[in-house]
């Protein structure tokens, strides 16, 4: 009797055959070349966020608004949970959270997992926007006056998507030399008010106290502007999420996925809850709602002298453009994925021979291009219309995650939660939901409108695409592009 033979998968290509097949209509054609710590310096990028809203936030909520971070951050690392076991399961996507949401459905839904893909990247797009702006509006008053902070910003965008389509190789190098650089800011701003307790007072941070305008509201209006403000929190505080962007890019990600999403998850904790409370402690509410590259200087001034306000200044620049660099990684890659499951045409799916997706990263450069036009320097109207997409992604999540937690597929050897897994994923749906319909109103009509209009636009896009593509398979040598299949559901 012969002995039977082992069926193994290669563990180098992202395109590999396997049980995931049927579970999901594409997968990744990209290089699988890098290591885990690739993944947590991709997240890094975002340490440093709270930067964009921390001075609005501050001036409807005063000191209240470092609870706003600490709980956001925190439901930020506890969905990384559920994101660590789905990427260590099922690899081979790329764009990372937002590709789950095709099995929000037990057969599979096409339309889900395009609203789920589109709506992340129309989030995460308009963060490069505004982080160019923020860098560059800084650059220009220090050292170039007179410059157009948009044209800068132009200038700034075209470096990073050109080191972008050299491959992943390349923008890891770089996003390390910037992550140590962001460790160096948020160290230096946690420790001012720890080394110079002069320099700081507990009592700007508790009690926690809601401005006097607020204060003599009532409770459902206080509610409301809480949730108001905890929707827009979200789109910083869920940073560590951004690590799975690239895990069908990473080494044995069955092995190192819980990691990479939890190292991810602690470092943006710690920068989320701890630098609020030391902004606080050393400029107080008024001062945080300063600009926020003086109130970044003013911590490296109280510990290090003129040196520290400097180089807190440059670092702050320095890790506004690292921000938009992962934002660049992560949103290319997904519209990449989104044209090899079939929702956008073919030439999304391009890849050079280093192994980037141009083709998606050429549509992400018109866009934000647009963007810097249409937008110029209004950067909250920009998050809080972004983010009702981003929202919608983390709805969807829990509800894919329950849905695939009880299907046997998945790489050998990832990870698979406790019990305590199907509680955590249906209150963590819950909080989103009340983040999304709850805060998102509280900006009123208009800007939802817009987060709505754009996030819909993608359905009658994948559809007409999936249509073209069953009557025009691919030919040979072009982007595999997926061709919607009936499903094989296994028992």
């Amino acid at each position: 009797m012969l002995p039977k033979r082992r069926r193994g998968r290669k563990q180098t290509t992202a395109g590999a055959p396997g049980a995931e097949t049927s579970l999901f209509p594409g997968r990744s054609g990209l290089p699988v070349t890098s290591s885990w710590s690739t993944a947590v310096l991709v997240a890094t990028g975002g340490s440093l966020m709270v930067v964009v809203s921390l001075g609005a936030m501050s001036a409807e909520l005063g000191n209240v608004s470092i609870w706003v971070w600490i709980l956001t951050a925190a439901v930020g690392g506890a969905q990384c949970l559920l994101v660590a076991e789905l990427a260590s399961r099922f690899p081979e996507r790329a764009g990372g959270t937002a590709q789950f949401a095709y099995r929000v459905r037990a057969k599979g839904s096409p339309t889900m997992g395009a609203l789920s893909a589109w709506c992340y990247w129309f989030a995460w797009t308009p963060g490069i926007a505004v982080n160019l702006i923020l860098a560059a509006t800084f650059l220009r008053d220090r050292w170039l006056p007179g410059v157009s902070p948009v044209l800068l910003a132009f200038a700034i965008a075209a470096v990073l998507y050109f080191i972008t389509a050299m491959g992943l190789k390349l923008s890891t190098v770089i996003n390390a030399v910037l992550a140590v650089v962001a460790v160096g800011v948020v160290l230096i701003v946690v420790l001012s008010p720890v080394a110079r307790p002069h320099a700081g007072d507990l009592s700007r941070v508790f009690p926690s106290v809601l401005p006097s305008d607020a204060g003599h509201l009532s409770l459902g209006a206080q509610l409301a502007l809480i949730a108001k403000w905890s929707f827009v929190a979200t789109w910083s505080s869920y940073a560590a999420e951004m690590a799975s962007t690239v895990c069908a890019e990473i080494r044995n990600p069955e092995g190192t996925m819980k990691r990479v999403m939890s190292t991810s998850a602690i470092i943006c904790f710690v920068a989320f809850a701890a630098v609020p409370i030391a902004m606080f402690a050393l400029s107080g509410a008024d001062g945080v709602q300063a600009d926020p590259f003086e109130v970044f200087a003013n911590a490296g001034h109280v510990l290090l002298g003129d040196a520290g306000e400097l180089f807190v200044q440059l670092g702050l620049t320095a890790v506004l453009i690292l921000g938009a660099e992962t934002f660049i990684i992560g949103s290319s890659r997904t519209i990449y994925q989104m044209a090899r499951d079939g929702h956008l045409p073919a030439a999304f799916g391009k890849i050079n021979k280093r192994g980037a997706p141009v083709g998606s990263i050429a549509w992400d450069a018109v866009v934000i291009g647009l963007l810097l036009v249409v937008f110029g320097t209004n950067v909250v109207d920009v998050v809080a219309a972004a983010n009702f997409g981003y929202m919608a992604v983390f709805v969807l999540l829990p509800i894919a995650y329950l849905v695939l937690r009880k299907h046997p597929a998945g790489r050998p050897g990832s990870l698979r939660l406790g019990r305590y897994a199907r509680p955590l994923a249906v209150l963590l749906c819950a909080i989103n939901l009340i983040f999304l319909v709850y805060g998102g109103a509280q900006w009123g009509g208009s800007v939802m409108l817009i987060g709505l209009c754009v996030t819909l636009v993608i359905i009658p896009i994948s559809y007409f695409t999936r249509r073209w593509n069953a009557k025009h398979p691919a030919v040979p040598n072009s982007v595999p592009v997926a061709v919607p299949q009936p499903e094989v559901e296994r028992a």
